[in-house]
């Protein structure tokens, strides 16, 4: 059994997470995509940090109520939790009201309310790990705090990680009603009712993309802050002091420089950037500057990093002030052509006008222009877009986006998209030592560690993978998909083990590592295979043997003596 400080130090070390997760979700729609809330971005920032609290609640009181007790470790992670939840700690009666009023309020919480804007919000979408990650390993503290896990707590957790999954994975059931955490108003505060809700309005559910959440005095707040956003650590989010444009490009250039591979697009997005520097330069001084049309063609298969591309050319295109915000609308087919004749034109025109100032990002764009040319939609939609990336050409960048032989075909058939997209930007796939790097950056950001054997059997079955890659090989997609088969099988190794030690939750052994498509006898046959894995020394450039076993250490150069880390390696087949 843990003790009370290191069950502390964890528990505290995984709330933090918990609110730093919705905390920089919220910082990061209210700034980058505020086109996306239908209501003020502080609105959403509240709401945000309603739906972490509820969050918390859900989870410990799905885990505490599985066996019928209520052992003295569970009631002190309780007080714990009201603690960081209402910054109150309690005890004796107090505590077993509020852990009364949690048990009763936490049945009118769904899951699909409390991780929804992660499902609605596609920026947000890249967290959902995050979210899983965050739920089981609270959930597992709270099950294995007393030493022991009951039968009972071990398949709750099963249950909760299915549940989880399906709320973040599944199909987005109809919106929750704004009640479902207006009823949690307060929960487990002493004097807190759940009619303390009713003065929410329905209007933050339109907020969160549906996500049905009330506002501050939701599942938010004690007595004394019930509709009081600054006692909210996310109420400082959107307030800050907004950067500078020269802070804004470097953050932008930077967050493009940190991407795993696509050496070549990073290339051609900071030439752009070069080139409209010194074009405002050379307008600033009075000299004569040349009209550019920035509107783009971005092909490769999919999972390759078009999306994340086109929004940091939107933030670099909004900090020059080529655009005025340099925001990102995403969109396809479905997004630009109706379903009755003459209603096309007026679809596509709305989401061209959301885009203004900032760009429209349209995925497999070449479905809209059909081989036997018998597609009206499809000729109307690609009609209309043409029109406004003339008209609008200085206020709306548009970005066509598609598998690249599709993408050519489109262009060169059509005069009109030939003369206006004047950059074409190649997305490479990804080798098997980028697609590790992709789900080490994803292990960092969760905080698990990959031993040299967990590294070693994923990057072979990556390598696998990729040499018998088609067009439809998923990329990074493959790596974020490893990634979360991979947390679900530790999730279920460790659901019965106690005690629970900050080594078991946070490393995934070569048992938990998983490749989508490879079962574990292929990969255990991989791993015995006769293969090279070769390293390049980053200072003499030096190519270098090494082995499974060195993944990750440190190693050093037998040319220069130069010491440095492999933690992936290029896999040659002998």
């Amino acid at each position: 059994m843990l003790d009370d400080n290191d069950l502390t130090a964890q528990l505290r070390r995984v709330l933090r997470d918990c609110r730093k997760l919705y905390a920089n979700s919220a910082r990061q729609l209210s700034r980058r995509h505020p086109h996306l809330l239908e209501g003020p971005p502080q609105r959403f920032v509240e709401l945000m940090d309603d739906l972490h609290r509820g969050l918390i609640v859900k989870v410990y009181t799905t885990v505490v109520r599985s066996d019928g007790q209520w052992s003295r470790m569970e009631k002190f992670v309780g007080s714990l939790l009201i603690e960081h939840l209402w910054d109150q700690r309690l005890k004796g009666a107090a505590l077993r009201e509020a852990a009364e009023n949690l048990l009763e309020q936490a049945d009118h919480l769904q899951w699909e309310t409390l991780v929804g804007p992660f499902v609605r919000f596609e920026p947000l979408r890249d967290s959902i790990s995050h979210v899983e990650t965050v739920v089981m390993r609270l959930a597992n503290l709270v099950a294995k705090c007393d030493g022991l896990t009951t039968p009972e707590e071990t398949l709750t957790l099963h249950t909760l990680q299915q549940d989880i999954d399906l709320a973040l994975r599944g199909n987005v059931a109809a919106d929750p009603s704004p009640d479902a955490v207006t009823a949690g108003a307060g929960a487990g505060m002493p004097g807190n009712s759940s009619a303390a809700g009713t003065s929410a309005t329905a209007g933050n559910s339109a907020t969160a993309g549906g996500a049905g959440v009330a506002g501050r005095s939701g599942v938010a707040g004690s007595p004394a802050s019930v509709g009081q956003a600054e006692s909210s650590p996310l109420a400082e989010v959107v307030e800050a002091e907004p950067l500078s444009a020269e802070q804004q490009l470097h953050n932008a250039l930077e967050e493009l420089e940190q991407l795993i591979g696509l050496e070549e697009v990073k290339d051609r997005v900071r030439s752009l950037s070069n080139y409209l520097r010194l074009q405002r330069e050379r307008e600033q001084a009075g000299f004569p500057t040349m009209p550019i049309s920035l509107h783009m063609a971005f092909v490769g298969n999919p999972g390759t990093g078009k999306t994340t591309v086109a929004r940091i050319v939107g933030q670099v295109l909004g900090a020059m002030g080529v655009l005025e915000s340099g925001h990102l609308v995403e969109t396809d087919r479905s997004g630009l052509v109706a379903e009755y004749a003459g209603q096309t034109s007026v679809k596509t025109n709305k989401l061209c006008d959301a885009a203004r100032n900032g760009v429209l990002f349209i995925d497999e764009a070449y479905s809209l222009v059909d081989a036997s040319g018998d597609d009206p939609f499809g000729r109307e939609a690609l009609q209309t877009l043409l029109k406004r990336m003339e008209d609008d050409r200085d206020s709306l960048v548009v970005i066509l986006a598609g598998y690249p032989d599709e993408m050519d075909a489109m262009i060169r058939s059509n005069p009109g998209l030939s003369s206006r997209i004047n950059h074409r930007l190649k997305f490479d796939d990804y080798g098997p030592a980028d697609l590790g790097r992709i789900f080490e950056c994803l292990c960092e950001a969760n905080k698990y560690r990959l031993p040299a054997s967990s590294r070693f059997r994923l990057l072979v079955g990556l390598d696998e993978l990729h040499r018998e890659r088609d067009r439809h090989f998923g990329n990074g997609r493959l790596a974020r998909n490893a990634f979360e088969n991979c947390v679900r099988r530790l999730a279920d190794r460790i659901a019965s083990i106690v005690p629970l030690t900050p080594q078991l939750l946070c490393e995934l052994t070569p048992a938990d590592i998983t490749v989508p498509g490879l079962s574990d006898e292929r990969l255990e046959q991989l791993q015995s295979e006769s293969l090279t894995l070769r390293v390049s020394c980053p200072k003499c450039g030096k190519r270098l043997k090494t082995s499974g076993r060195l993944l990750g250490r440190l190693i050093r150069c037998p040319k220069c003596q130069h010491p440095f880390q492999s933690p992936w390696a290029d896999v040659e087949r002998v």
